[in-house]
């Protein structure tokens, strides 16, 4: 029997459209090397595992863009992306808010420092029992760690979890410690998929 539904944030609850950004419009900078320069392993790794805070990554990534493009305001390019939170996929939203009617929902979500913040932002704070933020513990998913660390918090077995993600290799890792785990693509085919396993 599932007694806790886990679902990760971006690309599940979280939609980012990269239109809303205008970057290269505005400063001169492609959207594709500000990604490489924050979202590259090296640069991000170390803020979604609490080595250093959300303002400290941002500032790297501020310093990596000035170096490749001198002569542009890599600056104003990362306070504008900044400037962002995303945007709630209303869908999902009532699926969880659906889910904790009947059972525990935990966020578990390979996040910086910042997300306490744009939850609350967002005016989801208050919708999960609780908050697995990688940043916190130390330990990023697909590492089994934090998977242990999320069970440990829910008191419960693997066999009792169910937990929605957008990426393979983090379901991948859920199933083999025992979890349910489900790969989002749609959140109608998700609410089958909790229907199917008896949560809804």
């Amino acid at each position: 029997m599932i007694k806790c539904v886990f679902f990760d944030f971006d690309g599940v609850l979280r939609h980012w459209d990269p239109g809303i950004y205008g970057i290269e419009e505005k400063f001169g900078i492609p959207l594709a090397a500000v990604r490489a320069a924050a979202f590259s392993k090296d640069s991000v790794q170390p803020a979604v595992l609490g080595e250093i805070t959300d303002e400290e990554w941002r500032s790297n990534v501020t310093a990596r863009l000035a170096t490749l493009y001198p002569d542009k305001d890599a600056q104003g390019v990362v306070n504008h992306w900044s400037s962002f939170t995303g945007e709630l996929v209303p869908e999902v939203l009532s699926i969880i808010k659906e889910c904790r009617a009947v059972t525990k929902v935990p966020l578990f979500s390979n996040a910086t420092s910042r997300l306490n913040q744009d939850l609350k932002d967002l005016g989801i704070d208050d919708l999960f029992d609780y908050v697995v933020n990688a940043s916190e513990v130390g330990s990023a998913k697909p590492e089994p760690e934090i998977y242990h660390h999320a069970l440990k918090l829910a008191g419960i077995q693997p066999n009792e979890a169910f937990f929605v993600d957008d990426t393979e290799h983090m379901i991948s890792t859920a199933v083999q410690l025992g979890w349910t785990g489900y790969l989002f693509g749609t959140a109608a085919r998700l609410r089958a998929a909790l229907v199917d396993a008896g949560v809804l």
